[in-house]
């Protein structure tokens, strides 16, 4: 049942980070500014560092997928590099204490790295007519800062869900 729960969590946050933006565009008021919502992939950090690795991996590559799907020509790149973020990027639980400062760097980290693998990506197929210059200015530090604020306001509520799930888990 809590995996149930957790996909809904998911679905909905997916849901949700395909519509902010036309709600909250920074083009309203007057900046040229791409923001990308990856409130999944943050998610699933979370899930990756206070749940388990194999069940992140796993919900990367299937919202990855949906993402894919729905929103990009090329299925698999999201999915491939939702799934490895998460899965290199949960092996800092090992080092390091997972409070929300903490938590909040990585993922950070990890919205960033998931933006240059995908950006990079699509740079070898040829499907981005964005220049480098433009992604690192426009794209990228606006990105990470609007999902550094959904985790660190999601920290707490899904760390407590993810806790007593993984203590479920144990227990059975």
């Amino acid at each position: 049942m809590k995996h149930v729960k957790l996909f809904l969590i998911l679905f909905v946050l997916f849901l949700i980070q395909g519509t902010v933006m036309t709600v909250f565009s920074p083009e309203w008021f007057g900046y040229h500014l791409m923001i990308i919502p990856h409130f999944v992939f943050a998610a699933v950090m979370l899930v990756a560092f206070f749940l388990n690795q194999g069940t992140a991996v796993k919900y990367g590559a299937v919202f990855g997928f949906l993402i894919d799907i729905i929103y990009t020509n090329v299925w698999g790149v999201y999915a491939f590099c939702i799934a490895f973020t998460a899965y290199l990027l949960s092996y800092l639980t090992k080092i390091f204490h997972m409070n929300l400062f903490v938590v909040f760097i990585i993922s950070m980290i990890g919205v960033c790295l998931l933006e240059l693998e995908v950006y990079g990506i699509y740079s070898i197929v040829g499907l981005t007519n964005i220049p480098f210059v433009h992604f690192l200015e426009y794209r990228l530090p606006p990105t990470a800062v609007l999902n550094g604020v959904f985790t660190i306001i999601a920290f707490y509520p899904l760390r407590r869900f993810l806790e007593r799930m993984r203590e479920e888990t144990i227990e059975e």
